[in-house]
């Protein structure tokens, strides 16, 4: 997996842009139907191939001639030929660029699932939450790191056989961490429609080299004692958080709304947590 050095420090949510994580429209996207359009809490039914082919990659490459003008000019021409074209099928990390600057997220869970360890405990991790068979959790680790992450994402191992549901709000990559100064803090999503992107990029946080330096401020939201002892309903309740309810305004400010996403028990948790952590 490569190395980065480039210092993660953020104090404003209005200055120089100089690194982002972003997600593609994947297949799953493409899989959202009206009737489960509300539980996979995504308001619109798009066409994947305009989203992606028409409107996502000229976002991604307006991003890459402002942070990565390398990677991207001059090669205009070999990246728009057709023999190119996209199949929303394959990994992401065939596509037509690998940069540090605009950094794909499915790349990065790719190279994590290099490691035998980490692809072992996040199958087991994600066929918990999807209740899995044993059987599909065993075909799993017969695929690649690039295929996996594929899956994990999608919720697809083909263009036919859906293994569990996609994860179509992964586009939204402001939602599932939070960086405040040079901390990160993770998402602790209310709905259980984003359960497993928060466990996906828990996993990153903790295991790219990336994040290497910064491993050790990484802030994860805690339950309060006995929380499942809560009565029937309410047991999700207690914490929970999502990155669109946060807003760093300043070195010394830091906003945090409290909505159907992110819960007051949250919002009093994150102001003790940073100033414990200065």
């Amino acid at each position: 997996m490569p190395q980065h050095t480039q210092n993660i420090h953020v104090t404003s949510e209005v200055g120089r842009l100089r690194r982002l994580l972003v997600h593609s429209p994947d297949s799953g996207l493409g899989k959202v139907v009206p009737s489960k359009a509300q539980d996979w809490l995504f308001e619109d039914i798009v066409h994947l191939d305009t989203i992606r082919r028409k409107e996502y990659d000229y976002y991604i490459k307006l991003l890459l001639y402002f942070l990565d003008p390398k990677v991207i000019k001059g090669r205009l021409a070999e990246i728009d030929d057709k023999k190119n074209d996209h199949n929303f099928f394959k990994p992401f990390s065939d596509d037509f660029y690998q940069s540090d600057k605009v950094v794909e997220i499915e790349r990065l869970l790719t190279e994590i699932l290099d490691d035998e360890r980490i692809k072992m405990k996040l199958v087991a991790s994600v066929c918990a939450i999807e209740n899995c068979t044993y059987e599909v959790q065993e075909e799993l680790m017969h695929n690649t790191p690039a295929d996996l992450a594929r899956i994990f994402i999608s919720g697809t191992s083909n263009e036919l056989e859906m293994l569990f549901p996609p994860v179509p709000n992964f586009i939204f990559t402001r939602d599932i961490g939070i960086v405040i100064k040079d901390h990160i803090l993770l998402n602790k999503p209310a709905k259980q429609a984003r359960t497993r992107e928060a466990l996906l990029m828990k996993y990153i946080f903790f295991n790219h080299p990336f994040f290497k330096k910064y491993q050790p401020k990484i802030i994860e939201l805690e339950e309060s004692a006995l929380h499942f002892l809560a009565p029937e309903g309410l047991e999700n309740r207690g914490v929970t958080l999502e990155g669109g309810d946060i807003m760093v305004v300043s070195p010394k400010h830091v906003l945090s709304g409290i909505s159907e996403r992110t819960s007051s028990e949250a919002a009093h948790q994150i102001i003790n947590l940073l100033f414990e952590k200065n």
